[in-house]
């Protein structure tokens, strides 16, 4: 490209080639979200712990594992805000800084209050890191590549998945059986203390990122420093073994600060509805069901080992989200989010008509094999989902908006992910079949917005 020559960041970005940069970047971003999931799905191990030790009500253990929930609310909705005002890099190192010192903190709780405030704390955090890594990310890839990427990065969601299953493992020696837990105790200290300790170190994470990552190009044009967003570009073709003759990068100068009412002007607002709805549902689906999961395979009282049951669940989302990765280039983003949400919901009706005493038509569902199959499938798409979804949202956003559209449809998910549980746990007195349909109904209704009012965004550049 020749010097003077004036074009848009994205496409200097698309005529840089995918190459050391890109996936130096992804294993830093993916690192941070496979401990934000590891983060999140811990708690699922050890509230049944937490309950006996601390004597929960039923009211209690539900919103002590819908704490971090609730906190990521909040974080996604400020920490976007926050990313949209004064920068990604900035706000990613912060994110990541809070959710690791909070999980380690959790291990110094004595009692429901303090226990639900620093998972709170912890979720501000988780929120934040989610909405402002996929908006630095996705403004660090070409055209062509982004929407494989985005699916990538959600993809290191089951290494976290994995992760906490293992750290249970080795720290908690028992699950609900019959009504009596044993609380672990590894010398003096509870299992469920070294369990938290030894997760906070994602904290370390922090100084890779203030090291290694700077300001996205797309942002610095963004605020009208065109002269950095160029040297950005050049540091990046240059990692990438390319000839880079800096052009000049159109640059829109913006002061004002990023506003909520932004996501809901008449070019965006549908899409910005749209893609909220698909949130809620795929919230709402997932953690109801996998929350409460350790409890629903006991119940089922059909595997042995239930770690090892839990870790086929995780092994199973990795080809969910590589199959994402391939179709929302090949077919795009629209349909794939779109089909595997009503997929997850097919697919989690056929495991809970399967669980015991559910009779349904006489289908006669009942069993290992229809739980255990129909609840990797659930697993396989609906993690598919995820990745397509976290690839659509950015890309639905102007740069000025895109961590704040990032944020606030996550957090309306968070609300979702929240109500979910709780709903599943209040309708499981009347039975398993009762809880799990309205979850397997979300995910349907929202795959069913996404392909009646989305739009495809497959090989556009971003704004």
């Amino acid at each position: 490209m020749s010097k003077g020559e004036t074009v848009t960041v994205a496409e200097v970005l698309d005529r840089i080639p995918i190459g050391a940069f890109h996936r130096r970047l992804l294993a830093i971003c993916g690192s941070a979200w496979a401990l934000d999931g590891m983060e999140v799905i811990i708690i699922s191990f050890t509230l049944p712990v937490l309950i006996e030790a601390w004597t929960l009500s039923g009211l209690s253990a539900g919103l002590l594992g819908s704490a971090s929930l609730m906190g990521m609310v909040l974080g996604n909705w400020g920490w976007g805000w926050y990313a949209d005002r004064y920068g990604r890099q900035v706000a990613f190192q912060w994110t990541v800084l809070l959710y690791g010192v909070f999980t380690g903190l959790t291990a110094l709780a004595v009692g429901f209050y303090s226990g639900f405030a620093l998972r709170f704390l912890t979720g501000m955090g988780l929120g934040g890191a989610l909405a402002v890594d996929t908006s630095y990310l996705s403004e660090h890839l070409p055209t062509d590549r982004r929407g494989r990427y985005l699916v990538y990065l959600d993809a290191f969601w089951p290494v976290g998945y994995v992760l906490a299953v293992v750290l249970a493992w080795v720290f908690l020696a028992a699950l609900p059986s019959g009504g009596m837990i044993a609380v672990p105790v590894v010398g003096a200290v509870a299992g469920w203390r070294l369990l938290f300790a030894a997760a906070a170190f994602p904290a370390l994470l922090v100084f890779v990122i203030r090291s290694q990552l700077r300001e996205t190009p797309y942002y610095l044009a963004r605020t009208g420093d065109v002269e950095g967003a160029n040297e950005r570009l050049a540091a990046i073709a240059e990692e990438n073994g390319e000839e880079h003759a800096p052009p000049d990068v159109e640059g829109v100068e913006s002061t004002a600060a990023a506003s909520v009412s932004r996501l809901f002007a008449p070019d965006i607002r549908r899409q910005t509805l749209m893609i909220a709805a698909a949130w809620f549902a795929i919230n709402f689906g997932y953690y109801g069901v996998f929350i409460w999961l350790p409890q629903t395979v006991g119940a089922a009282g059909v595997v042995g080992n239930v770690y090892g049951y839990f870790l086929l669940v995780g092994l199973v989302q990795f080809p969910g989200y590589f199959s994402a990765a391939y179709l929302v280039e090949k077919i795009g983003r629209k349909p794939t989010l779109g089909s595997y949400l009503v997929l997850s919901g097919v697919f989690t009706f056929v495991f809970a008509t399967a669980m015991p005493g559910v009779s349904l038509f006489g289908l006669g569902l009942s069993g290992f094999w229809p739980f255990f199959g129909g609840l990797l499938a659930a697993s396989f798409f609906s993690l598919g989902a995820w990745g397509a979804i976290y690839a659509y949202t950015p890309e639905l956003f102007p740069t000025e908006a895109r961590a704040t559209g990032n944020g606030f449809a996550g957090g309306v998910g968070k609300i979702a992910a929240v109500i979910g549980p709780i709903l599943a746990d209040a309708l499981v007195e009347v039975g398993y079949l009762a809880a799990l349909v309205p979850l397997a109904i979300a995910f349907a209704a929202g795959g069913v917005v996404v392909l009646a009012f989305g739009r495809e965004t497959r090989g556009e550049p971003l704004r």
